[in-house]
C-alpha cells in the first residue's frame, strides 16, 4: 500500500468510526443543521471533548456548506467569507436534559484550501487531531472531506518538523505541535493539555505519524518504529521559531476578530466564553448584565481581567 493510501485508510477508519454509536440527542441537533441547510449542506463533522467521552460540555461542529449563498442571511455569508467561519449556538430540549451544540460554518472548498495553504495554524491544526464525519451528503463529499483530512496532517507535519529535535517520538512532535498552535490563539488550555490529548489516542497518533515520514515533510524513520529522525534543512531550522512568532502574532489579531464577529451571530457568546475558560483554567469572572447585552462594547475590561489572572495566554 502506497503512504497515501495508508494515510488515507488510517484517517478514514477513524473519522468514520469514532462515531458510530447511537446518540439521540447528538442525532437531533444535527437533524436542526440539516434543516437549516437544506441541499446546500455538504458535511457535518464533530470534533473535541465530545469525543473523548465527555457529555458535560457543548457540542462542536463543523458544518461545511458548497456555498455561501445556502445560509439564510447573506450578510452573515459575507462575514463568513471575509473571515471564516461563522460560529452559531443550537440546543435542544429543555433543562436540566438541555443538549447544547456549537458549530463553525464555511464552505468545504474554502476547508480544503485552509488546511493546504493557510499560514495560520486555525484549521489544520484542529483537523489533524481525531474527528468524527456526522453526515456527508455523498460519496465524492466523503471523500474529498477525508483527503482534506489527511491534508491537516501533512500540513501540521511539515510545519512542525522544524521544532522538533534532530531525534524524536510521535508523543513528542504532537505534544509539541499541538502547544505551539496553542499559542497561535487566545487559548485557556493548561500546561500538560497537548500531552493527555496524545494519550486518548496514541495507537491513531503514532500510525500515523509512521505514515507520513520519509515523505519529504521534514523527518524520516530512525532505527526502530518508534522513534524518528529530524530531516529538516538548517534553512528550515533557522527561520522556523520566526515563522511561528508570526503564527502567533497573526492568531491574536484573528481571534480578536472572531470574538467581535461571534457576538453578532452566537447567542449567549459571552457567557458561552466565560464558561469555557473556567472549565480550562479554574478562573470565573460575573460578567455585569451590560456586558452580557453588548459584549463587543463593553466585556473588554471583563477579558483583560481574566487574562491577568492567567486564565488564558
Amino acid at each position: 500500500m502506497m503512504a497515501g493510501e495508508e494515510l488515507r485508510s488510517l484517517v478514514a477508519e477513524q473519522v468514520l468510526g469514532t462515531c458510530d454509536f447511537p446518540d439521540e440527542q447528538r442525532d437531533q441537533l444535527l437533524g436542526q443543521i440539516k434543516q437549516r441547510y437544506g441541499q446546500g449542506l455538504l458535511a457535518v463533522l464533530i470534533y473535541g471533548s465530545y469525543l473523548r467521552g465527555k457529555r458535560d460540555t457543548l457540542l462542536d461542529f463543523y458544518v461545511l456548506l458548497d456555498s455561501y449563498a445556502s445560509m439564510p442571511k447573506a450578510w452573515q455569508g459575507w462575514l463568513a467569507k471575509a473571515l471564516p467561519p461563522n460560529v452559531y449556538q443550537i440546543h435542544h430540549g429543555q433543562p436540566p436534559d438541555e443538549i447544547r451544540a456549537k458549530y463553525a460554518l464555511l464552505t468545504l472548498g474554502r476547508f480544503e484550501n485552509a488546511v493546504r495553504r493557510d499560514f495560520h495554524s486555525y484549521f489544520w491544526a484542529r483537523f489533524a487531531q481525531p474527528c468524527g464525519i456526522l453526515y456527508c451528503r455523498d460519496e465524492e463529499v466523503r471523500e474529498r472531506v477525508i483527503a482534506a483530512i489527511c491534508q491537516s496532517c501533512e500540513t501540521f507535519a511539515r510545519r512542525v518538523a522544524p521544532r522538533l529535535p534532530q531525534n524524536f517520538d510521535a508523543k513528542q512532535m504532537w505534544a509539541k505541535g499541538l502547544g505551539l498552535t496553542y499559542q497561535c490563539e487566545f487559548r485557556s488550555e493548561p500546561p500538560g493539555h497537548a500531552e493527555k490529548l496524545f494519550g486518548y489516542w496514541p495507537d491513531y497518533y503514532q500510525a500515523v505519524t509512521q505514515t507520513l515520514a520519509g515523505q519529504g515533510l521534514g523527518f524520516e524513520l530512525a532505527h526502530n518504529a518508534d522513534t524518528f529522525s529530524s530531516t529538516s534543512s538548517d534553512s528550515a531550522r533557522r527561520w522556523s521559531p520566526a515563522s511561528w512568532w508570526l503564527r502567533r502574532v497573526q492568531g491574536k489579531v484573528l481571534s480578536t476578530l472572531r470574538i467581535l464577529k461571534a457576538a453578532l451571530t452566537f447567542d449567549g457568546a459571552l457567557d458561552y466564553l466565560l464558561w469555557k475558560i473556567q472549565r480550562h483554567s479554574g478562573v470565573y469572572i460575573e460578567p455585569t448584565d451590560l456586558q452580557r447585552k453588548y459584549p463587543v462594547f463593553f466585556a473588554w475590561p471583563l477579558l483583560l481581567r481574566l487574562w491577568r489572572r492567567g486564565a488564558f495566554r
